[in-house]
């Protein structure tokens, strides 16, 4: 089969059911990263949420919808960075290209 059309490595395999499952959960260094992600993001979100409710106030209304946007991100922000340190990432199944090819020769 084409390489063009493999799946990437980081794409669950589990046509082999000997083959051990890694727990996803991430590295030292990749917590780390994260943690300092958020410490950027997370003040960055809040400063730009306050900063868009000093111009609504000052009589921007466009600026309202951003004065409750930007806390909403930081709030996802804290959601994601959670949901990561606990290696929750979501799992994708390997497709079975075989049969996917067999199917699309058959149309």
């Amino acid at each position: 089969m084409d390489e063009e059309f493999q799946a990437p490595q980081w794409i669950r395999d589990e046509s082999d059911p000997t083959k051990e499952k890694s727990n996803g959960e991430p590295s030292h260094k990749q917590k780390i990263i994260l943690t300092i992600t958020l410490c950027v993001v997370f003040p960055l979100c809040v400063w730009a949420g306050w900063f868009e409710f000093g111009r609504a106030q000052s009589g921007n209304w466009r600026a309202w919808v951003y004065t409750f946007e930007w806390p909403l991100f930081a709030g996802i922000a804290i959601y994601l960075w959670r949901r990561l340190m606990h290696g929750d990432i979501p799992q994708i199944p390997k497709p079975d290209l075989e049969a996917l090819a067999k199917e699309d020769e058959e149309k």
